[in-house]
């Protein structure tokens, strides 16, 4: 059985919850860590569109102990969460009906979800399949699907969807829809349905408009067209400077999302081989005007190559036309001598990549 590895977004360093003892009594999030001591603790609520409002009074300090509380008159909400201590996140779940929760664990073992949990069954059970996941290390296609239904509701199960499919979204679009049709049915009218609906549209309409690989101007063993573009800071890059290097030229946006999740696995391929000869152009097509979203997602995906370009002309953009770029992520290795080796090269990145290099 063919090993595969997906990417977790849960798996970010982690750490949680919050303290300062306001009094108002109802409901309580609390933890107790060891090694945070006066660490600066944020509870926010997350959604699958990206936007993370921090949670009332969700910011605080923990004590001289690692101690910390955040309490509130009305529950906590039902939903997906991100606590983050110091540098450390963790994500978890909760069912809005919790009247105190708390948790205790270890600052260097929270991402493995080291952690004991009291007061929330759906907290408790994120917990546990993070913790099965992690113990088994590589997944099979087939146990990575049993991982992503382990989930004990519908919004759990449709963000394991989106963490361990994420990557390669467009070759599970069914499994995408069968956790939206869950979740619609289940949280109806919600944000949390809403946008993962929104989210499953996009990798559909992505799917549909891609053209075949033989179909467009750019084919194998070509030469790989010239782009000489601004960077964010005004300097002009050009492809032809990297001749002697493998490069992926990545065509993508920061409105992207099936881009934004494939960035990690590029950036994983980029730490892993950049010192045998691998870079990465990229050309992002952001409207005119969202200078600084392309900044910002630049930054908060960690893409830390220097190559980064753009016109700022959405599907206008130059090199996407005489590249034949129609959707994206759009993705195109060149080796050494600035020739195309592949198209798209997305679910067998490293694969191509390791020819190209040899």
């Amino acid at each position: 059985m063919k090993k595969i590895s997906y990417f977790l977004l849960f798996l970010l360093p982690a750490m949680t919850v919050t303290l300062s003892c306001q009094g108002l009594g109802g409901h309580s999030f609390k933890g107790s860590v060891t090694g945070a001591a006066n660490l600066q603790v944020l509870l926010e609520q997350v959604y699958f569109d990206q936007n993370t409002p921090p949670v009332a009074l969700g910011r605080v300090s923990a004590d001289g102990s690692g101690n910390f509380a955040i309490e509130q008159k009305e529950a906590f909400a039902a939903g997906l969460y991100r606590l983050t201590i110091g540098a450390k996140r963790m994500f978890f779940v909760l069912g809005g009906d919790e009247k105190e929760v708390s948790f205790k664990g270890d600052i260097n073992t929270l991402e493995q979800m080291q952690i004991e949990v009291t007061g929330s069954e759906m907290f408790t059970c994120y917990s546990n399949v993070v913790k099965e996941i992690v113990a088994g290390g590589k997944m099979t296609e087939e146990s990575a699907k049993g991982f992503a239904q382990k989930g004990c509701n519908p919004l759990m199960r449709a963000f394991f969807t989106t963490q361990i499919f994420g990557r390669s979204a467009g070759n599970y679009l069914e499994l995408f829809k069968t956790a939206d049709k869950a979740l619609q049915s289940d949280m109806p009218q919600s944000k949390y349905a809403s946008d993962f609906s929104n989210m499953v549209g996009n990798i559909e309409k992505q799917m549909t408009q891609a053209q075949p690989q033989s179909s467009g101007p750019i084919q194998i063993g070509t030469p790989a067209p010239e782009i000489s573009l601004p960077g964010p800071d005004g300097k002009v890059r050009s492809l032809s400077a990297m001749k002697g290097k493998v490069v992926l030229l990545d065509f993508w946006a920061s409105w992207c999302r099936p881009c934004r999740m494939a960035n990690p696995h590029v950036v994983e391929m980029y730490n892993k081989y950049k010192g045998k000869g691998f870079d990465v152009f990229s050309v992002s097509l952001d409207r005119p005007g969202q200078k600084d979203a392309w900044v910002a997602a630049i930054q908060q995906d960690g893409l830390v190559w220097d190559n980064h370009v753009s016109d700022l002309q959405f599907w206008n953009s130059a090199p996407a036309g005489v590249y034949g770029v129609r959707s994206i992520p759009s993705t195109f290795l060149i080796d050494r001598e600035g020739k195309i080796v592949a198209l798209n090269p997305r679910n067998n990145l490293e694969e191509e990549l390791l020819k190209a290099l040899n």
